[in-house]
């Protein structure tokens, strides 16, 4: 069966590899969900998201590099200000992905004229 659009179909291809090279080209399965602690889960266990295994690591990496301490802080104010920053660390995170998909719509590869 022919093509009836090769056009789109390289478009559609070039975004799904670069998705696949993002590491959002599918929802990640069941067994590599984890629950990651946004805060710390010693310093606010309630407070959750779920990430792949991946992403999981790789947060976590940016906290170490951070200095950001994981272990019970009995000084309350010591505690809250690692819990933020962990959380800041966090939603960097999710600023970066959410600039790349805009990245993505903006590009010249997605004009349907």
């Amino acid at each position: 069966m022919k093509d009836q659009r090769p056009i789109r179909t390289a478009r559609r291809k070039l975004r799904q590899k670069e998705r696949q090279q993002n590491g959002t080209a599918v929802a990640a399965c069941v067994l590599c969900i984890e629950k990651h602690h946004t805060a710390g889960r010693r310093h606010d266990p309630e407070l959750t998201d779920s990430l792949c295994e991946k992403h999981h690591r790789a947060v976590h990496e940016e906290m170490r590099r951070a200095e950001i301490g994981l272990g019970f802080e009995p000084d309350q104010k010591k505690r809250v200000a690692m819990a933020l920053r962990a959380v800041a660390v966090y939603d960097r995170a999710r600023a970066d992905a959410m600039d790349r998909w805009a990245a993505s719509l903006d590009g010249p590869e997605n004009d349907e004229s």
